[in-house]
Order: structure tokens, then C-alpha cells, then sequence
């Protein structure tokens, strides 16, 4: 599994997101959205239909029906019901190696204590697992591979 930690930098996480599950959407990739509560869930999910009022990302939320053939599926739970090969994870979600993700997006904000505390732990705890994450951080309009 490839581990890559994206540092928002107190950029919005709704617009990161979006342009985040619209790349790996256009590529072909199915997504997981792992997220740490009802709220964020259902504010991600606003972010989702309106972040490009030109463009159409097909998501759904866990629960509201046909999971499984959803591209792109936000969720508080741990399983995979739509087969992901990404996962993108907030609000301190993660993943296990073990799980059948090819790759894990773990979003984060430097500027805010606790997200940064909890980032700095999953960070050890996949080198610990001898899987180097590869660190990011959001600049301009793109991503700026750090470290």
C-alpha cells in the first residue's frame, strides 16, 4: 500500500477534497472517503455535488442505498462496501495494510494541534508497519511533494 500524507496547510478541506476524488475519479480509481463523524460526512458530501457547478462527481454516502456501486462513497464506517482501491481518510481515519486499498490519502492540518499530533502518530505507526509515507503539502492551486 502507498501512504501519502497531505498537509492542507488551513486551506479548506472541502475544496482539497473534491480536487483530490475528482483526480483519482478521472483516472479510473474507485474511492473510500473515511470520515470521523455524521456531520463532516454530510458537509463533505455538499462539498462533493457543488465544488465545480460546470462538473458532475457521482458519490453517495454509506447507508442511503446501493452502496456497492457507488465510484466514489463517503463513510464513518471501516469496511469498503463499494470495492475502493483508494482511500482517502480525515479527522484521523486511517487504514490497515491488511485491507485490499492500493493506496491511503490522509489529509490533515499542520496548523491545527490536534490534527497535526494525530498526523505525526499515524505517520510513525506506518513506518513502524516499514511503509515510508511520502508527505505533501497544499500550494497554489496543486500539491507540493515535501520531505
Amino acid at each position: 500500500m502507498e501512504v501519502h500524507f497531505r498537509n492542507l496547510a488551513s486551506k479548506p478541506l472541502e475544496l482539497w477534497l473534491s480536487n483530490l476524488a475528482a483526480e483519482f475519479f478521472c483516472q479510473g480509481q474507485r474511492l473510500l472517503i473515511r470520515v470521523g463523524s455524521e456531520p463532516r460526512l454530510r458537509s463533505l458530501d455538499q462539498a462533493l455535488w457543488t465544488f465545480q457547478p460546470a462538473s458532475f462527481l457521482p458519490h453517495g454516502a454509506a447507508g442511503e442505498g446501493e452502496d456497492a456501486r457507488q465510484p466514489i462513497l463517503l463513510t464513518i464506517g471501516a469496511d469498503n462496501p463499494n470495492g475502493a482501491t483508494v482511500v482517502i481518510a480525515v479527522d484521523d481515519c486511517s487504514a490497515d495494510p491488511d485491507e485490499s486499498f492500493a493506496r491511503l490519502e490522509y489529509l490533515f492540518d499542520r496548523n491545527d494541534a490536534a490534527g497535526r499530533d494525530a498526523a505525526r502518530a499515524r505517520w510513525r505507526e506506518w513506518r513502524d508497519r516499514g511503509i515510508e509515507p511520502i508527505y505533501w503539502e497544499a500550494e497554489g492551486q496543486g500539491w507540493r511533494r515535501a520531505g
